[in-house]
């Protein structure tokens, strides 16, 4: 007769082959979602030490808006870096 040691090892192991066969059968397409992960994840650090830093979220809309009106100040707040260093030199 098994023991409760040895039949939840072979459980576990069972457990394990079946996961290794089926993350073997969806490797392609983890492999193409593993760009935009990445992405995704450098983009919320950098969001999220932004916000604890008091630095602002960028808004394209104020943005815009700023430029439009001639406030460049107000612009260099809310406007991503490339669009506001832009709109200085048109």
């Amino acid at each position: 007769m098994l023991t409760a040691e040895l039949k939840l090892m072979a459980m576990g192991a069972g457990v394990l082959i079946l996961g290794a066969w089926y993350m073997s059968s969806r490797l392609p397409e983890m492999a193409e979602a593993l760009p935009g992960v990445i992405a995704d994840t450098g983009a919320g650090l950098i969001i999220g030490t932004g916000d604890i830093l008091g630095i602002p979220r960028t808004d394209e809309t104020a943005c815009a808006a700023a430029i439009r009106e001639g406030r460049t100040w107000d612009a260099s707040f809310v406007c991503p870096a490339g669009t506001w260093i832009e709109s200085l030199f048109n």
